[in-house]
């Protein structure tokens, strides 16, 4: 009888951590701008043998019972197109994967239904005017709908200050897990995050400064931009997260 106990209580505990782990460790009432918060899990370590870790986001911004969310760490890394097209944003293969691929591993059915579809915004005022630095016209793009999204140029620089000029903005340097370098994150050992980690280049959603091409943030944490079939480039997704789900 006792060893049966032991059985159950032991089995009982395994399912506890399983459904802990699983679940969101965030607190609508609490959660604040600048909070680091728990949503999902994927793989990050690259360690193939112990599943999935728990995903880390900063708490951008809070309006109308809906917080923006930004992974805190760069998570993947890849093109923002998988051929050398010309493309946008609305029709670019990186949309695709995240509003596919990871959002079904790295989301739950439950999760998923707590991440709001978003009309996001791909205007010619949401990325910079590349002619300002003698590059390319920016490309007008239609806007989408999308659960997961990468953030724009005027995006980044509301809510981590990123600029052309600014090439010691700690702030919005990210850097890439284990995962991301493995696959091939572009980062810098001599530009650090906040943590002293090495930095990486992570995209935006933006058309960048030439054909072919899209913005992100350089490893300093400046504007920059990159053809968009270079597969170093980090991905760091971003999401609406509706705080009156009942998952909560």
């Amino acid at each position: 009888m006792k060893k049966k106990f032991v059985l159950v209580a032991v089995i009982m505990a395994a399912i506890c951590i399983v459904s802990c782990f699983a679940e969101s460790k965030i607190d609508p009432a609490s959660i604040a701008v600048g909070d680091i918060v728990i949503f999902g899990n994927y793989a990050q370590d690259n360690d193939g043998n112990n599943g999935k870790e728990p995903i880390e986001w900063i708490v951008l911004d809070i309006q109308d019972g809906k917080a923006l969310l930004l992974s805190r760490y760069g998570l993947y890394a890849a093109g923002y197109h998988d051929t050398w097209d010309e493309r946008t944003w609305e029709t670019c293969s990186l949309r695709a994967w995240l509003n596919d691929r990871f959002m079904n591993y790295a989301f739950s059915t439950e999760e998923q239904s707590a991440i709001l579809t978003t009309t996001v915004d791909n205007s010619d005022s949401q990325g910079y005017d590349w002619t300002l630095a003698g590059s390319g016209k920016i490309a007008s793009e239609n806007n989408t709908q999308d659960k997961l999204f990468l953030l724009s140029y005027v995006e980044a620089n509301r809510y981590l200050d990123v600029t052309l000029e600014n090439e010691t903005n700690i702030k919005s340097r990210v850097a890439p897990t284990a995962l991301a370098i493995t696959v091939g994150a572009d980062f810098s050992y001599t530009s650090q995050t906040a943590d002293g980690d090495a930095a990486g280049w992570w995209w935006l959603r933006s058309p960048g400064g030439g054909r072919g091409s899209a913005s992100g943030v350089s490893p300093e944490g400046s504007l920059s931009y990159m053809s968009t079939y270079h597969r170093s480039g980090i991905v760091r997704p971003a999401f609406w997260l509706d705080l009156n789900s009942d998952i909560f």
